[in-house]
């Protein structure tokens, strides 16, 4: 009975439509241009939608990926870091209390004989929640010899008293030739509060 009606109804829009009335070819042309719309319409509105959801979904993977890369990596650079400063951090417990990078530099300069040469020597400390503290001293040497520099250097790069000369700038000497200014900033840890 169902398919009956079902039937009927289809045969009463044929009729209403005016697809009885056209002939075979058109009637051919005409449902495949419906079952274009169709088509076109499910590709337009689900297949579509499904396919630029997927790509989205598979970029932001491919970007966590990525970034959880860089975590790792980022992850492995602070354990390594850790482990130096524990390094550091043992290093500078073991040194004499009494050690300050001033006086260090200042007996260094007297050993390199290049005190005369000293025009100033600017100490600073930047505080750090960790438990080392970064101390600097900015120090400027005026009509020193190359030999003297050198020397210089060499005493005070330090591993055992962790000492490191963070920064150096060197030129001639304006007034004397054969002589150099430089300009060096010189850094150690102390433990925080000591």
């Amino acid at each position: 009975m169902a398919s009956l009606l079902k039937h009927a109804f289809f045969q009463d829009i044929r009729r209403k439509s005016g697809i009885d009335n056209l002939d075979e070819r058109e009637q051919r042309v005409l449902a495949g241009g419906v079952l274009f719309v169709v088509c076109f319409l499910v590709f337009q509105l689900v297949l579509m939608p499904f396919w630029d959801s997927r790509s989205k979904v598979q970029r932001s993977i491919a970007k966590k990926k990525m970034e959880l890369a860089k975590i790792i990596s980022l992850q492995k650079e602070y354990n390594l870091l850790k482990a130096e400063a524990g390094g550091v951090e043992e290093k500078v417990i073991a040194r004499a209390k009494d050690f300050t990078l001033f006086t260090f530099l200042d007996k260094q300069a007297t050993t390199a004989q290049v005190k005369k040469q000293i025009k100033y020597m600017k100490p600073s400390t930047l505080e750090s929640e960790e438990g080392l503290n970064q101390t600097m001293v900015e120090m400027k040497l005026q009509k020193v010899t190359l030999e003297s520099l050198v020397h210089f250097i060499r005493l005070v790069e330090s591993v055992e008293n962790v000492v490191s000369i963070n920064r150096i700038s060197i030129q001639e000497n304006g007034k004397d030739s054969g002589y150099l200014d430089a300009i060096m900033q010189i850094m150690t840890f102390e433990l925080k509060g000591g």
